[in-house]
């Protein structure tokens, strides 16, 4: 008789820890969707709606909205249709010409700080910097076609980490926090960084096909969604992703880039 009460209060409580684990699994699971980045950004983002009172054309409050959709940094969706970004919930991201992509090391340094502006009537004054991956919602744009179909200007903003307003030039604007993705997904959506160790043995090939050893934690800055069609002597299948490295023979000089076609398991994406 003792045996089986012993069984009923040993069931019972197997039973109630049970019940306790479960309820804790669904407690941190919510927690964890209440504390999803994403999630955070648009309650900002609506909050800002509420604070500045904002409407649309319509008069109706501002509905903050995600466009992963949308290319971002002012790459039309339609050839010749003007973006529009209002409402849009984005981040500042840096993205350049590449032209301006020099000799110089001043990609690989963290955290990039880009400008922002002010606006006096047509033009537009920098008066501040802004950190690399800020979320913002955006509230209005002055932009134009510009050359190969992309739009340049402005857009007005409010920072989301200060509910302040300001102007961000729209190439530094992009849809999705793309830094949260694997590395040759993220390349598509804007510049980032990734340190190089040899895992796949395949040695990182220049512009001339030759292979060579590069020191493990070399930073790379990954800034080509696809290799321009005039690199022909990459290896496709094992060396595919292009990335940038700066280096210096004398310490002090200036640094100078070198393009290197990398393998995809060597880098591993750090901002």
């Amino acid at each position: 008789m003792k045996t089986g009460k012993r069984t009923a209060r040993f069931r019972t409580g197997t039973l109630l820890l049970a019940l306790l684990v479960l309820l804790s699994v669904c407690l941190s699971a919510q927690a964890e969707q209440l504390n999803d980045p994403t999630d955070v950004t648009m309650l900002l983002a609506e909050n800002a709606v509420e604070t500045f009172g904002l409407t649309d054309s319509e008069g109706n409050p501002l509905k903050p909205r995600q466009a992963s959709d949308m290319f971002g940094h002012g790459y039309p969706d339609v050839t010749g249709v003007e973006p529009d970004y209002r409402g849009v919930v984005g981040y500042v991201s840096l993205q350049t010409d590449n032209r301006e992509i020099s000799r110089f090391n001043t990609f690989t340094n963290m955290p990039w700080m880009l400008p922002l502006y002010q606006r006096d009537g047509d033009e537009f004054t920098e008066v501040g910097r802004i950190r690399h991956k800020t979320p913002v919602l955006v509230t209005d744009q002055v932009i134009r076609e510009g050359l190969y179909h992309k739009y340049m200007g402005c857009l007005k903003v409010i920072r989301l980490d200060t509910q302040e307003e300001a102007w961000i030039d729209v190439i530094h604007f992009a849809t999705v926090p793309y830094w949260r993705l694997p590395l040759e997904q993220a390349m598509k959506y804007g510049y980032c960084v990734a340190v190089y160790r040899n895992a796949s043995r395949y040695e990182p090939m220049d512009l001339k096909g030759h292979r060579g050893a590069l020191p493990d934690g070399t930073r790379v800055l990954m800034c080509f969604s696809n290799p321009p069609k005039y690199f022909n002597k990459y290896d496709k299948e094992r060396n595919p992703l292009l990335g940038i490295v700066f280096r210096s023979k004398v310490e002090g000089e200036s640094f100078y880039r070198t393009f290197l076609f990398f393998n995809p398991d060597d880098l591993t994406l750090i901002y």
